[in-house]
């Protein structure tokens, strides 16, 4: 057995059973998401022995994160198309397109999609956080609409997070 990240004993696999993975569009366990976002869950840590999580979003304008800190994972986004505000500590940008932003643990982070729809990869180190988006977005049903109002807000995901123990500490 593997020892896995975020407090839990051990992952549920013998290492031997894990196999390279080939994931494409539409592939992944897809939540409803935040401002009507689409994330899919592409890699968890139970595929890659621990090491990583890696989910997509499909962003809509509005999507995004307050100010929180990671205390277990490191974090990379990697912008794919659209406009994204990042906030790092005290600094403010646009990344767009072909951007990648490191996010090593332990500094303050935001984000705020500024564009239409964006594309973007979120990949954490070591894995597990992933299980956020999981247990924290809705399922998608053909022709479902889009968590709205009460149904969705900062702090049902922020008491999804202390549920699950991922460590994250919310900024203001």
């Amino acid at each position: 057995m593997t020892t896995a990240p975020h407090g839990r004993e051990e992952l549920p696999f013998d290492e031997d059973e894990i196999l390279p993975a080939v994931l494409r569009p539409g592939d992944g366990a897809q939540r409803l998401w935040g401002m009507g976002s689409l994330v899919t869950v592409k890699l968890t840590a139970e595929q890659t022995r621990g090491a990583m999580g890696m989910t997509h979003f499909a962003a809509k304008l509005g999507e995004r994160s307050p100010s929180h800190i990671h205390t277990l994972e490191d974090e990379i986004f990697m912008i794919g198309s659209g406009g994204v505000r990042a906030t790092v500590g005290d600094r403010t940008e646009l990344l767009e397109g072909g951007s990648v932003l490191f996010l090593p643990r332990g500094i303050p982070h935001s984000y705020l999609v500024e564009s239409e729809t964006a594309d973007l990869y979120v990949l954490t180190c070591p894995g597990g956080f992933e299980r956020f988006f999981l247990d924290g977005g809705y399922p998608v049903h053909m022709g479902a609409a889009a968590p709205v109002g009460d149904r969705w807000s900062v702090e049902r995901t922020q008491e999804v997070a202390e549920k699950l123990g991922l460590g994250i500490i919310w900024g203001s």
